[in-house]
Formats: structure tokens, sequence, C-alpha cells
């Protein structure tokens, strides 16, 4: 190795050492918002005025409400009807209207979760996303119940310093007999 590519060599290792101090020097200012490994993660939305959360894992796709949904004959009053979403018919369900709360008026807020069970898809509409959540585990109240038709599919609930967040199981609401059994 020649002097001149020593030096170079020299001056390339002292500009990362500088680079690395300056780094952890930041490291403090890093926001607490920041992903930690123990962190769970969820997609929050909104049922009947309740903020709620899903697991990511169990929510396939985010959709705006479609611009046409065709009514079934013969089902239940939450279940919306069928959509065409880039060629595959998507039953649209109420969510919100099938655990016990009015109708949804579909307006610029109102999304439909994608979900997947056993090979099929299903679209929920909510009256509103917030957003992916995530929510430190040591907040996790454990054995917390809730009432109503709600509570047949929480799992778990999380306190915050902005509320509670009930945690909303949607393998459970796909594995409902009266959810799979949409005859009116």
């Amino acid at each position: 190795m020649s002097e001149a590519d020593s030096h170079t060599l020299q001056t390339v290792l002292q500009y990362l050492s500088r680079v690395s101090e300056r780094s952890k020097a930041q490291e403090s200012l890093v926001p607490a918002t920041m992903v930690k490994e123990e962190d769970w993660q969820g997609l929050a939305f909104v049922l009947d005025g309740v903020k709620i959360i899903s697991a990511m894992d169990e929510i396939r796709e985010l959709l705006p409400y479609p611009d046409s949904v065709t009514r079934v004959p013969g089902t239940a009053n939450w279940m919306l009807g069928l959509a065409n979403i880039r060629g595959e018919l998507l039953p649209i369900v109420d969510l919100q209207q099938f655990i016990g709360g009015s109708p949804i008026v579909v307006n610029d807020q109102s999304r439909v979760l994608v979900i997947r069970n056993r090979g099929a898809s299903m679209g929920l509409l909510v009256s509103s996303v917030l957003g992916m959540r995530h929510l430190p585990m040591s907040k996790q109240i454990p054995d917390t119940r809730f009432d109503g038709l709600l509570g047949h599919y929480v799992y778990d609930v999380f306190a915050l310093d902005d509320g509670v967040w009930p945690v909303f199981s949607m393998a459970a609401l796909a594995n409902d007999e009266r959810f799979m059994s949409a005859a009116a």
C-alpha cells in the first residue's frame, strides 16, 4: 500500500469515527415513538365511538368504501352486499351494525378492512381508521372482559394515556357461526 493510499484510508477511518460519535450523541434524541421489539402492533379504527385495535397480521388490506355494492336479497341488515374488487367478489359487512350498533353512515372517513379466513376474503366497513399503533406490552391489562357483543371478540386490552384500547380478534369474528351465516 502506498503512502498516499495509507493516508486516504486513515482519513476515511477518522471520518467514519466522527460520524459514529455524532450518531451516538444523537441517539438520546430519537423519539420515544420509535418501534421497540416489545411493542405490539395493530391497526386502530373506530366502532360505534369506541377506539378499537386489531393485530396487523389479521388485516389483509385497507380500502375506501367501494363505489358499487350490490345488495344480496335475504341477508341480514349488516350484510351490505357484494363489491367487485379487482375481479374478486368481496362481501361487505357493516361491522358496527353486526355488533349491535347503528348502521355506519358512509363518508370520506369510512374504510373497509379486508380480512381473510379459510381462503375467503371479507370486507368489514368501519366508520374510520386511526392508523397503525405501537402499544407497549407493559400497558397490557390482563384478564379484562368487555360486555355486550363486542366482548365476544375482544381478547386483550391496553391502557394508554389516551384511553383504553380493546384488541378486536378478526379470527374470532370470522369463526363466529352468526357472522358466517348472514341469512336474515
